[in-house]
């Protein structure tokens, strides 16, 4: 179980978003995995005994003055009745607009993967168990999940002020990018603090990570409601899918940013710095990767805003015209009735998907260590080429369905009856080895990227205001729904695994399989029997 500690907390981790909650998974996996390790594992001074403190220097206080600067003298320009630099007067959609939102998916996940790596060995070169790291893992998904739930009612679709949702959105979400150099310097000063004061630290930069995390969380309804609105119908499905490329980005370029800090903070020595500086520098570097998205977030987001269709799913002028030329996704002009299965179908489909992705992985790293005996740098490479295979496979199909070489409603079906068949692989073939098991996991993670980007921007087209199944209410219910089961899949999955080996764990990813395949299925069938009664 010792080969299972380095691996799963980098890799795992790389997956979730700030914002969406996903990687609840890091905080069951951390507990469990490192506490084998810590006990095996002598002290970190022992092991380098020779550590460099790299201090942050006045340069870069001064650029994070200089961030802060910028952000206040533009939003002041704003109250006074200026227009964000770069927002279209209108408030209407425009490509660099919809790129600022997929960077604010990005980014985040990224800086809050960077400090994945250093995670650990901060928490024992402050004095902490290896436990005490896998809760500050743990807590980001946590925070964002209570941010999400507390900040739905902040404002609602039904009674819509962009002036106000923008500063909710840009305030709350500063807040928590300007956080990170107060935890950073807190974290840099400990260095020359007692044994305890450097455990008070660990816990004081702990809570505040928390409650910076929860707040921050809390524009997410509004953030997503406002995407909602100036979007066209036309176009959700195709950045819903660039949504899930922005993430899947984020998991594979969190370790990378990571080196890039570490080059930069003592070139080809960066090995030998302290854990806690390092740390440190990490929380600097998720800071100004994210200062510069907010910049672009408050200069391009509009202060009025032109919705882009009405809350009834009746279309402007020309969007009818753009739907005749799109057969296969006419989702807007279901009948009421069935506009509202379609979203607690994509709400449902939620918590199996989040459940299937967890376990996932989890279960795949540890076969490949257990089962095969693959070291835990080879494993997780593999799982940084299943994130890229997600990015590949997403990219493919977004550009099939926007240049209409095969309609949504096949891609989702297709990619879900793949994924099915390919769970079959997940059973132990003596002759298959590894390799069959790193394919399933690439189509079955990857085709859980297109599908999620297909089901989400259906649900997002299908939601109608003033119903009970309104945006907010999509939004809330498939949050929750994705982040308690992403929270139970790796439980799960290490439940199988321990107690029925490979087999009993792939007969149940299996039959969850065809369940999504199932529920897909009858969604795409609302949409095909819509577009029969239309025709």
């Amino acid at each position: 179980m010792q080969s299972c500690t380095f691996s799963l907390s980098p890799t795992l981790a790389f997956n979730f978003p700030q914002k969406d909650a996903l990687g609840t998974v890091l905080l069951q996996s951390s507990l469990h995995i490192a506490t084998d390790h810590a006990r095996a594992r002598p002290s970190l001074e022992v092991l380098q005994p020779e550590s460099l403190e790299v201090p942050i220097g006045s340069g870069v206080l001064v650029a994070v003055v200089v961030m802060f600067c910028l952000m206040l003298l533009h939003e002041l320009y704003v109250e006074m009745g200026g227009k964000p630099l770069l927002a279209r007067r209108d408030g209407s959609n425009s490509t660099l607009l919809q790129i600022s939102i997929q960077l604010t998916w990005l980014l985040p996940t990224v800086s809050s993967t960077v400090v994945i790596p250093v995670c650990r060995d901060y928490a024992l070169a402050v004095g902490e168990s290896s436990a005490a790291s896998g809760l500050m893992i743990g807590i980001v998904p946590m925070g964002a999940l209570i941010g999400m739930v507390a900040g739905k009612g902040l404002i609602t679709e039904n009674d819509w002020s962009q002036g106000y949702a923008r500063k909710i959105v840009l305030y709350l979400h500063g807040l928590w990018i300007f956080s990170m150099p107060a935890m950073a310097l807190i974290i840099q000063a400990s260095v020359e603090w007692s044994p305890h004061g450097k455990r008070l630290s660990f816990w004081v930069v702990l809570s505040l990570y928390f409650l910076t995390m929860t707040i921050g969380s809390m524009m997410m309804v509004p953030w997503r409601t406002m995407w909602n609105l100036f979007t066209p119908q036309t176009d959700k499905t195709f950045w819903s899918m660039m949504t899930q490329c922005s993430k899947a980005f984020g998991f594979v370029g969190g370790p990378i940013f990571f080196a890039f800090v570490s080059f930069l903070v003592h070139g080809g020595q960066a090995g030998q710095v302290s854990p806690i500086s390092m740390m440190s520098w990490a929380f600097i570097g998720g800071f100004f990767i994210n200062a510069i998205e907010l910049l672009l977030a408050a200069a391009v987001f509009p202060t009025v805003i032109q919705q882009a269709d009405s809350d009834s799913g009746q279309l402007q002028a020309g969007s009818e015209y753009e739907l005749e030329r799109a057969p296969g996704i006419r989702v807007e002009r279901l009948p009421p009735s069935t506009r509202e299965r379609l979203v607690w179908n994509v709400v449902y489909y939620c918590y199996e998907r989040g459940f299937t992705m967890s376990a996932m992985e989890v279960s795949t790293i540890m076969i490949l260590q257990d089962s095969y005996g693959w070291t835990e740098a080879l494993s997780g490479l593999s799982f940084a080429i299943v994130g890229a295979g997600g990015i590949a496979m997403t990219g493919v199909s977004a550009f099939l369905a926007s240049w209409k070489f095969a309609t949504e409603s096949g891609i989702f079906l297709g990619i879900m009856c793949l994924g099915a068949c390919s769970s079959l692989l997940l059973f132990r073939f003596q002759f298959l080895g590894p390799l069959s098991l790193l394919f399933a996991a690439v189509v079955l993670y990857g085709g859980a990227s297109v599908a999620n980007g297909i089901a989400e921007g259906w649900a997002c087209r299908a939601a109608t205001a003033h119903t009970n199944y309104s945006i907010k209410v999509y939004l809330t219910h498939s949050m929750i729904g994705f982040s308690i089961s992403r929270f139970g899949g790796p439980i799960v999955a290490g439940f199988l695994l321990d107690h029925g080996g490979q087999n009993l764990y792939a007969v149940v990813q299996f039959a969850l399989c065809f369940l999504a395949a199932g529920i897909v299925y009858r969604t795409v069938s609302l949409v095909w029997s819509g577009m029969a009664c239309e025709d």
